[in-house]
């Protein structure tokens, strides 16, 4: 994901016609009161962050996508796919009073009631863990049945993770992708890659700059969780802007014409604190803008 949300995307909040970046979006959203069935903790698991699987992710996107390089092949971005698995809840923050990823129903802010669907904190929370250059690693915790809507990731390789619950995926890369600038207004043909649910202990979902299904919506079917990892992350002066896409027409045998969503369509986001192991960037990484 994100991040289009979670990383320097513009975005709308509810409420707020402005046009957020995301580094906005991390400073001025209030974290929740508190935090019950996964809680967060004060103090990092077992091992340090230079040990630590989250570390091994790290270092391990350092060497498939440092300096802003695109892999060298697929065996680089399954490595980095593997790394992302590995890495437990806990390490990430989270401890549950069962094992959260056999309890879909429980997220990062407790069991919320089934009824009175009013009641319901409606609001996707991102989690900013880490970012520079070269890549953003972060977080999104969704309500059942919020989405984050169809959204692109021009030039980047992006990896996501379901920690706990169900999401529901659809993705579609562009037929032509030579075809030149989509941002004025007119429609452009795109083929459906993926439309299904995904839950914890799946594989992460991969896509590529022109493959893979670099255009995709979040629909949550349960409260759930999604781990993202872009590289590199969105960059407005580097080219890397987020744009939003809705569809035009029906689709057919899983083809669309999509246009851009201007404006960006409103989203209903706040931030939270991180609190699990830290990252520690190396010294020739990109410069940290965490």
């Amino acid at each position: 994901m994100k991040h289009c949300i979670s990383h320097q995307k513009s975005c709308l909040v509810v409420g707020d016609s402005r046009p957020m970046s995301k580094r906005m979006l991390a400073n001025c959203f209030r974290p929740p009161a508190r935090l019950s069935g996964v809680r967060a903790v004060a103090t990092q698991p077992n091992g340090s962050a230079q040990t630590s699987k989250l570390q091994q992710l790290y270092q391990q996107a350092l060497s498939s996508f440092g300096k802003g390089q695109q892999p060298k092949g697929h065996a680089e971005v399954l490595a980095v796919s593997e790394a992302l698995r590995a890495i437990p809840l806990q390490e990430l923050g989270m401890q549950t009073e069962s094992n959260a990823e056999s309890a879909p129903t429980r997220g990062l802010f407790g069991a919320w009631p089934s009824f009175q669907s009013t009641k319901r904190d409606s609001a996707i929370t991102y989690i900013h863990i880490y970012e520079d250059t070269n890549m953003s690693i972060g977080m999104f915790c969704l309500p059942r049945n919020s989405t984050i809507p169809l959204h692109n990731h021009p030039g980047m390789v992006v990896l996501s993770r379901v920690l706990y619950g169900q999401l529901h995926v659809k993705s579609y890369d562009w037929a032509d992708v030579q075809q030149p600038n989509r941002h004025n207004g007119a429609s452009s043909a795109a083929q459906l890659v993926m439309d299904e649910v995904i839950e914890a202990g799946s594989k992460p979902a991969i896509i590529f700059p022109t493959a893979g299904g670099n255009l995709h919506q979040f629909t949550a079917v349960t409260d759930c969780a999604v781990l993202d990892i872009l590289a590199p992350p969105y960059s407005p002066q580097g080219g890397r802007d987020c744009t939003y896409y809705q569809a035009i027409g029906e689709e057919q045998d899983g083809n669309v014409r999509l246009i851009r969503s201007n404006p960006a369509p409103p989203l209903n986001m706040r931030n939270t604190r991180y609190e699990g192991v830290q990252i520690q960037p190396a010294v020739t990484a990109g410069q940290n803008i965490t």
